[in-house]
């Protein structure tokens, strides 16, 4: 009998100290069998007119303005993703805008291009 509560007392232990260790974040997808979880991502390019890496938060604020601008009644950020050049660096970032047009909810995309910080429209 105490066999079995010191076991049950030692899986407790175990799930409770691996509760504290680091969670990796899934958002990009599953990472691959074997990848080191604390390999930080590629940062975005320099922006030239700004001289510092644009933080998501311009780019979700231009493509909100742009959103408006567009005509549409701008409910929220649905979701963004950094999207990479053909030398693999960070070039714009894609932002979906959950917009509300003629009483009607619908998600549009919005492209922020890093080197002169302007945001454009692609769906309408």
């Amino acid at each position: 009998m105490t066999r079995k509560i010191w076991l049950m007392g030692l899986l407790v232990g175990i799930t409770a100290l691996s509760a504290c260790g680091e969670v990796r974040d899934f958002r990009r997808g599953m990472p691959l069998i074997g990848s080191n979880a604390r390999t930080p991502a590629p940062a975005a390019p320099a922006s030239p007119a700004m001289g510092t890496t644009p933080a998501a938060s311009d780019a979700e604020t231009a493509c909100m303005r742009a959103g408006s601008d567009a005509g549409f009644s701008v409910q929220g950020v649905a979701g963004t993703r950094e999207v990479s050049g053909a030398d693999g660096m960070a070039a714009s970032r894609d932002v979906m805008l959950q917009v509300d047009r003629g009483g009607q909810t619908i998600e549009v995309r919005c492209s922020y291009d890093y080197a002169n910080a302007s945001a454009r429209i692609m769906t309408l």
